[in-house]
């Protein structure tokens, strides 16, 4: 095999061990932003496309909470919901907007319900990522064996953007049909005041 296929193969191998945090590693204690950054920046810096570049600063979780997508810390203290949702917002902030972010995660005001986001993701990750090999030797399988590989390289970015693509039109698309709690009393109220 050609040294630029085992290059894609060993990227692939890698990518079917990405690193998770499973929620019963998640100290249930609360703790301050600086440990909350650490922790998050240890743990998920795999996801991090530049490997000098932090996962998470403070910076991005005060903009998370301005924005709303976070409930507010108790005394400068965050618990396991800020971790789990902000885990999931660091790992999903390339693919959607602010709003949607915030559409998605408008249902997880409780421990209970980000665990179950943050769990269903978690699986889903782990499902997807761990046939990332399988679906990297299929793609390979046609390419030429010849050649330093840019080109090969270049039409394999290609297919597994346009399926990224299509992934993420029908994931926002699906996105664009679920009400916000705020946007839905709205709806509420110009409906009553129609009436």
């Amino acid at each position: 095999m050609s040294q630029w296929k085992n290059e894609v193969e060993g990227i692939a191998r890698e990518m079917s061990r990405a690193p998770q945090i499973q929620p019963e590693e998640i100290p249930d204690l609360e703790i301050y932003m600086d440990q909350l950054t650490t922790y998050l920046d240890k743990r998920l810096s795999f996801y991090s496309r530049e490997a000098e570049a932090p996962f998470i600063t403070r910076s991005m979780v005060n903009n998370y909470s301005k924005a709303r997508l976070l409930p507010p810390p108790v005394s400068k203290r965050y618990s396991r919901i800020h971790m789990m949702v902000l885990s999931l917002i660091c790992q999903l902030k390339r693919l959607f907007t602010i709003q949607d972010l915030g559409r998605l995660l408008a249902p997880v005001s409780q421990e209970k319900q980000a665990e179950g986001l943050y769990r269903l993701f978690l699986e889903a990750q782990r499902e997807v990522f761990a046939h990332t090999p399988e679906m990297t030797r299929e793609l390979l399988a046609p390419r030429d064996e010849e050649g330093d590989g840019l080109e090969e390289k270049s039409a394999l970015v290609v297919q597994l953007a346009v399926r990224a693509q299509r992934d993420l039109l029908l994931a926002e698309r699906i996105l664009d049909t679920m009400e916000t709690p705020a946007e839905q009393e709205r709806r509420e109220k110009k409906r009553k005041k129609g009436s």
